[in-house]
């Protein structure tokens, strides 16, 4: 194709197996094929995803992927039932070595999203069961500790094997169940009076995790920011709940007797939210959110059967709105974001030129 220039309808994708075996056919020495992928890899890391603020997740590749997620679930839930029939204690250990073995063939091999969430999934809380359930009558704290260790260990090992960025979560989550067993273990009383505190610093905890994962792809173009953005999810509702109670709604959701704290803390979520262009904690904050407009129009002197229809109508209706309004709202706030931060978040899309 020397002296032509490429069109659309010429550029195809081009992955690690395709180099591969462009290099075993002789069509391209290996030396060249490195310094192709270090090219790209420089290009992508200065260019800012087209997509970036969309949150762009791979979840399915295909129908196909719902498919076999079913066949799974299918297949882990018949497991689950005749093993809590004929060996109870062998059960999570039997269904952790089926997830293995099915993410060798779908992970492994065929690469389908989806399958490799759930089998991700399955694994560590499998993994984490395998101890927990023959322990069901020991100390609470020491069971704890036993299950987030496996699941640590499982979500580790599971990482380093398939490379599933929710495996990530499953980790810190084993990490999560160590340190508050060991917290309650030390000092007993403490879940029982303070369990908002524990649950608002181990979630900015997690937070401040899913940020480095952030900070080493501001552009989303690697599997690090799918990493990051199931941390988030993790650090989400830890970091939510204790807020609200806080703000008057309880820890663990009710209605708020005076709305306006809640809004405060629904609309500092969506700063932080929109500056970081994550979606988690605003997702974690509808349910307060929508108490407290439901607070707002009881006071206007809205009452009736239709109170909880127009309160879910008006809350959906702002989700909406928001997510029309995204692109343009944090090109907007960012503007007045100090300019370390601006740095290291994902770029406006107003500075992207014909990138957008």
């Amino acid at each position: 194709m020397s002296g032509s220039s490429l069109s659309d309808a010429d550029v195809v994708a081009i992955d690690l197996e395709d180099l591969e075996a462009a290099i075993a056919d002789g069509v391209i020495e290996r030396e060249r094929a490195q310094a192709l992928l270090a090219h790209a890899s420089t290009r992508r890391r200065a260019t800012p995803s087209p997509t970036v603020d969309e949150e762009d997740v791979r979840l399915v590749t295909s129908f196909n992927d719902l498919f076999v997620t079913i066949g799974i679930a299918l297949s882990a839930g018949s497991l689950v039932a005749l093993g809590a029939s004929f060996a109870p204690n062998l059960t999570a250990p039997a269904v952790a070595a089926l997830a293995w073995g099915l993410a060798e063939i779908f992970t492994a091999r065929r690469r389908m999203a989806f399958p490799s969430l759930a089998l991700a999934l399955l694994f560590v809380a499998a993994a984490a069961a395998s101890v927990m359930v023959p322990l069901d009558r020991s100390d609470g704290s020491a069971i704890i500790i036993a299950g987030g260790g496996v699941g640590l260990l499982a979500g580790f090992v599971h990482w380093r094997r398939f490379r599933v960025p929710i495996a990530m979560a499953g980790l810190t989550a084993g990490g999560i169940g160590i340190a508050v067993g060991f917290a309650a273990l030390v000092a007993p009383n403490l879940m029982n009076r303070h369990a908002d505190v524990v649950a608002l610093v181990t979630g900015v905890a997690v937070f401040l995790f899913a940020m480095r994962w952030d900070l080493s792809d501001p552009a989303r173009r690697t599997r690090r920011s799918d990493v990051a953005f199931w941390l988030h999810v993790l650090a989400a509702p830890l970091i939510v709940h204790p807020l609200a109670g806080l703000a008057g709604a309880g820890f663990g959701f009710q209605i708020p007797t005076s709305p306006w704290p809640v809004l405060g803390m629904f609309t500092a979520l969506a700063m932080v939210a929109i500056v970081i262009d994550r979606r988690a904690l605003l997702v974690s904050g509808l349910a307060y959110f929508g108490g407290s407009i439901l607070v707002l129009i009881e006071r206007a002197g809205w009452s009736g059967q239709n109170l909880a229809a127009t309160t879910v109508g008006l809350v959906g209706a702002s989700v909406i709105v928001l997510s029309i309004a995204w692109t343009p709202l944090r090109d907007l706030i960012l503007r007045f974001v100090p300019a370390p931060v601006r740095a290291v978040v994902p770029a406006p899309r107003a500075s992207r030129g014909s990138s957008s």
